[in-house]
Parts: C-alpha cells; structure tokens; sequence
C-alpha cells in the first residue's frame, strides 16, 4: 500500500479503478461480468514512498509522481474490453521535468499543474504548467520569488488556491499561457498545512495539523 488515492477512470469502454502502490500501478475493473480483475499493470514503476495518486488522461496517458528523488513516469495504457496493454512513454528525474512530492497534480483544458519538489533544482517548489504529451518542457512557472511547499492546491472559479506549508492561500488565475498572481494572505499558523482543500457552495475549508478554517468565499 502506498500513501496514494484509488481513482475512477473510464477508458477503452471499461470502468476501472487505477491505484499507484510501492510495488507497482495497476487499473482493476470496476464493471461488468469480471468485477475486480486486474486489467493492466505494471512493475516498472516502483518506489518506497509514493503520495500522489494516479493522474488519469482521457487518451490513455497516466501520469505518476512521487518524492525522495523519484521524480515522474508517464504511462501510456492501450486495448479495450478485457485487453489491455501498457508501455513507459517517459521517465524522468525531479528537476528535469514535471515530479510532485505530496500532492496530486491537475489536468485542465489539456495541462498539467504542479509544484515541483525541494529536489527540483533552481525551479524547486515552484508551480509549473506543462503539456501531458511532452512533461518536460515547461509552459510556464510561478518564478523563483514564489515558492510553495507540500501544501494542496486545487482549481475553482477560474482560478489556482494554493496552501502552503506556512499557511499562506495563494490566489492566481488559471491560465495555460502564464502565471498571474492575483493575490495571498496567511491564513493558518502553518502546522504542516498539507491537507487537501474542499470547496462547497462558496465555501473553503482548509486545514493543518492543529486547525480547521472555513473562509467565505463568495465576498
């Protein structure tokens, strides 16, 4: 077992559930006469820690992350019905690519978003934008004077929340062109504020290890 979430995805006419464990990842169905068998796996992909879950693509990518030097693999997955295959399309070292530490990174409009690790180099802990089909090439990034953690970020509103470590939220606009900062301001002590965020009908729960908080974010 690893640190990471089990996910839903749908892909080759299948319902599966794809979990990235120690050992390995592998997608399970979750439909149909063979309920629970391993559809597609792989070894290749192994290390002692692993916190990120599973980034599914609908084109059949899934994009996996962990940290202590780990950095990235991006896995392409083909067949359909009881058939499955599944190929290493890239592997990569923390600062030369896409890797994330803790957190799950987000798909939107057909990027990837992420915080890279404190193993990252001279772009370590920075937000970057890339595209799935090349993880290593970078769109953009939030810069070397803004800097984040192990903190959660989520997308909503058309904009990027990031917590970080301190507990300072960071609000910028979601673009796939380049980082704009909007605004920030701490909000928790910062007691390893590593939690994920929930937003609900305009509300904002975020936490560390010691408090909760609920912002109103309809003003």
């Amino acid at each position: 077992m690893s640190h990471a979430s089990v996910m839903p995805w749908t892909f080759g006419g299948r319902k599966m559930y794809v979990y990235s464990a120690v050992d390995g990842v592998f997608g399970v169905a979750a439909d149909g006469e063979d309920l629970g068998t391993v559809l597609w796996s792989t070894s290749e992909w192994s290390h002692s820690v692993v916190a990120p879950s599973s980034l599914c693509i609908p084109d059949g990518k899934v994009f996996l992350s962990a940290g202590y030097g780990a950095g990235s693999m991006m896995l392409q997955v083909s067949g359909s019905g009881t058939s499955f295959s599944v190929v290493v399309l890239d592997e990569f070292k923390p600062n030369a690519g896409l890797a994330s530490e803790q957190q799950t990174p987000l798909l939107y409009k057909g990027k990837l978003f992420g915080i890279l690790p404190k193993d990252a180099g001279p772009m370590r802990n920075q937000m970057i934008c890339v595209d799935p089909s090349d993880p290593k090439k970078i769109i953009w990034s939030s810069g070397k004077e803004t800097r984040f953690g192990l903190g959660p970020y989520i997308i909503a509103d058309n904009k990027i929340f990031i917590l970080s470590d301190e507990g300072e939220l960071t609000i910028a606009r979601l673009s796939t062109r380049k980082w704009e900062l909007l605004d920030k301001k701490v909000v928790l002590d910062g007691h390893d504020a590593w939690a994920p965020i929930a937003i609900a009908d305009g509300y904002m729960i975020l936490r560390d290890s010691k408090t909760v908080i609920c912002l109103d974010m309809r003003k």
